[in-house]
């Protein structure tokens, strides 16, 4: 294994640790960005910024969250560096057919379509509603980016947020939402 891909791996288990207790230090979160700041210097996007109040220390575990996401996200490139190469091209193509049949004759099918995504959504029983309305939400925004005329790369700036917004949620939610956002960019 990598020394990058063992630090990742690191970071992700202190994020954990930190999301554990529900309390995490300013230092704790510059040190953690700090590590990354020089490789990607958008890392620092999205973080909250807080108000120092001499004597008393900010919780700021919604930042470890923020961060624990990215690491997430940067492993995943590790991992599947065939899924970013092409990134840098007019446009993203993946294609995705999922026929893994067991002897019980199983049939996995991960391209859900958008009014699906919504019955899962609403049927969920782990979501408060007010995450519910949230994800709803943000599969509105997706089906407008769909419906966009925008050039390839302005989807792909707004994609890029949702994406952030979704890779927060659990994997179960982005194998929902990702393959609805990379219809939307390839349209």
């Amino acid at each position: 294994m990598s020394k990058y891909k063992t630090m990742l791996k690191k970071d992700i288990q202190l994020c954990d640790e930190y999301i554990a207790k529900n309390f995490a230090t300013h230092g704790e979160v510059k040190s953690l960005t700090g590590k990354y700041i020089m490789d990607y210097p958008k890392f620092n996007e999205g973080i909250i910024a807080y108000v120092g109040v001499p004597g008393y220390e900010t919780n700021e575990i919604e930042n470890i969250k923020i961060v624990k996401s990215k690491l997430e996200y940067l492993l995943n490139r590790v991992d599947n560096p065939e899924l970013y190469n092409n990134s840098k091209s007019s446009g993203i193509n993946i294609s995705t057919v999922n026929n893994n049949t067991n002897d019980n004759s199983n049939t996995t099918n991960i391209n859900m379509s958008i009014n699906d995504i919504k019955k899962n959504i609403d049927d969920n029983t782990y979501l408060s509603d007010s995450e519910k309305k949230e994800l709803l939400m943000k599969l509105d925004e997706i089906e407008e980016l769909q419906k966009s005329e925008e050039s390839k790369s302005k989807k792909w700036d707004r994609a890029k947020k949702l994406l952030s917004f979704i890779l927060d949620k659990g994997a179960d939610i982005a194998i929902m939402y990702i393959p609805q956002i990379m219809k939307a960019i390839n349209k």
